[in-house]
C-alpha cells in the first residue's frame, strides 16, 4: 500500500521539474551549439562557369550542400567572414557583374555592375573597399581594358575607377599595396591602397595569371601562363627576383604561409606544382583532375581544393603527405541542378 509523503513527494516533485528543467536546457544547448557550429563552420566555394552557379561544399562532409545561382560565366569568388557575404564575379561581357550573396541564406543580396568583362575581386574590409579586375574588352581584335573597379562595401555601389596594365587578371594586398598581374602586356602593377596611385610597374613574360603572397617572407608570386613558370617579386622593394619552373600553362596559385608552400596549377599537365617557399623550388608534382585551374588552401586544416575544369570535379588535397584523398563529383546539388565547368574556387 502506497503512504502518502507530503515531504518525500514534494522532493520528488521538485527533483522531476528539476530534471525536466535540465533536460530542456540541455537540448536547446545541443541545438544551439550545432546549428551555430554549422553556421560557423568552413565552406568551399566553387564558380561553375559553364552553368552560372557557385557549388558549396561542406569540407567536413566532403559533399556539395547548396548550390547559387549567379550571373554569367561566374569566374571566382571572394568571402568577407565577418560581415557574411560572398562576391561572385561574373565575367560574360553581356553580364559584367559581382553578385553579392548572404552566405548564411545563400540568397543574393544585390549585383554590382563593373567594368567589361571582370576575372578577379579582392576585399578590403579595414578599408570598406573592394577592387574588381575590369579583365578584357576586345576591339578589333585587341584587349582595351585596363581598368579596376573600386567598390564601397557598405553601398555596393563603384566610385571610381584605377587605371593598371591591360589586362588585368588577379590581385592580391600585402602590407597595404596591391599587386595587380596584366595579362595584356606582360606587367605587374604595384598600388599604394592609401592613395590608389601606382608605385611601381614591374615587366614579367608572356601572360600573368593567378597571383598570391606570402606576408612573412615578403613574397609575391605570379604565375606565367605562357612559359609554364612563377616569377617571384620581392615585395620590400618590388623586383622581380627569380622565377620557378613549374609546367604548361600555369594557371592560379595559392600560398600556405604557415607551411612555407605555394601550390600551382598547371591546367595541360594535370597537376599541382608543390613550391618550398624557403627556396623557391619545386619539391612535388601533384596528378589531379583533368585541366586544373582555380586553387585554395585552407590555413587552418592545411587541406588544398583544386577545381578541376575538364572532369567537372574537385580535388582535395592533404598536404600532410601530397595525396588526393578525395575527388568530389559536382553533380546535381540539394537544388537537382548541375554544376558545370569549374573555374575559380575559395575556401573560407
Amino acid at each position: 500500500m502506497y503512504h502518502f509523503n507530503p515531504s518525500s513527494d514534494k522532493e520528488e516533485g521538485i527533483m522531476k521539474k528539476t530534471n525536466t528543467i535540465l533536460t530542456m536546457v540541455f537540448l536547446f544547448l545541443l541545438i544551439t551549439f550545432i546549428y551555430t557550429s554549422d553556421a560557423g563552420a568552413k565552406k568551399v566555394y566553387v564558380a561553375n562557369s559553364g552553368n552560372n552557379t557557385v557549388s558549396v561544399i561542406d569540407p567536413a562532409k566532403n559533399e556539395v550542400v547548396m548550390t547559387i545561382r549567379t550571373g554569367v560565366w561566374p569566374a571566382s569568388i571572394a568571402v568577407d567572414p565577418a560581415s557574411k557575404r560572398a562576391y561572385i564575379v561574373n565575367s560574360n561581357e553581356g553580364d559584367s557583374t559581382i553578385s553579392v550573396v548572404d552566405t548564411e541564406s545563400y540568397s543574393e543580396i544585390t549585383k554590382i555592375k563593373v567594368g567589361i568583362g571582370p576575372m578577379s575581386i579582392v576585399l578590403d574590409p579595414a578599408a570598406g573597399i573592394a577592387y574588381a579586375a575590369d579583365t578584357e574588352h576586345m576591339v578589333e581584335g585587341k584587349n582595351v581594358n585596363k581598368t579596376l573597379s573600386v567598390i564601397d562595401l557598405k553601398t555596393n555601389k563603384v566610385t571610381g575607377k584605377i587605371e593598371v596594365g591591360v589586362g588585368p587578371f588577379d590581385m592580391k594586398i600585402l602590407d597595404k599595396k596591391l599587386y595587380v598581374s596584366n595579362s595584356g602586356d606582360w606587367t605587374v602593377s604595384v598600388l599604394n591602397t592609401a592613395d590608389r596611385k601606382i608605385l611601381n610597374t614591374i615587366k614579367v613574360v608572356d601572360t600573368p595569371l593567378g597571383i598570391d603572397v606570402h606576408p612573412e617572407k615578403k613574397k609575391v608570386y605570379v604565375a606565367i601562363h605562357g612559359k609554364g613558370q612563377v616569377t617571384v617579386i620581392d615585395a620590400v622593394n618590388n623586383k622581380d627576383v627569380g622565377s620557378i619552373p613549374v609546367g604548361k600553362a600555369a594557371w592560379y596559385i595559392a600560398v600556405d604561409a604557415a607551411k612555407n608552400r605555394a601550390y600551382v596549377t598547371t591546367r595541360e599537365e594535370n597537376k599541382v606544382s608543390v613550391i618550398d617557399t624557403n627556396t623557391d623550388k619545386v619539391i612535388e608534382t601533384i596528378k589531379v583532375g583533368k585541366e586544373p585551374i582555380g586553387v585554395a588552401v585552407d590555413p587552418e586544416s592545411h587541406r588544398l581544393y583544386v577545381a578541376n575544369f575538364g572532369d567537372v570535379s574537385v580535388s582535395v588535397i592533404d598536404t600532410t603527405n601530397n595525396k588526393v584523398v578525395n575527388t568530389i563529383k559536382l553533380t546535381p546539388a540539394t537544388d537537382s541542378t548541375y554544376s558545370g565547368s569549374p573555374w575559380g574556387i575559395a575556401v573560407y
